[in-house]
């Protein structure tokens, strides 16, 4: 799987492009990232709900050019030949 970092995450991760085995699903790919980049990757991803974790509003993450709300959310499974690309949210005005 390829997997792309974007903004912020970048610069956390030390690279923008990696080459990895992929997990079965976008939910266990981000906790892998947390726990190999803890709290700086978690503040850019994770917001802390009454109910648990939850992804960020705004965050962005594509599988194959097809963002995961339109596929099966953050549940949606990986394979190894999937494109993975994830977006921090940004502000604008």
């Amino acid at each position: 799987m390829i997997l792309r970092l974007h903004a912020f995450l970048m610069y956390v991760a030390g690279q923008r492009e990696f080459s990895i085995k992929a997990p079965a699903t976008v939910k266990e790919l981000l906790e892998k990232l947390s726990a190999e980049y803890g709290e700086k990757f978690d503040k850019w991803i994770w917001s802390e709900e009454e109910d648990g974790k939850k992804l960020m509003m705004g965050t962005i993450i594509m599988v194959n050019g097809k963002h995961i709300a339109h596929l099966n959310g953050i549940d949606t499974a990986l394979c190894d030949d999937d494109v993975v690309n994830i977006f921090p949210p940004v502000g604008g005005g």
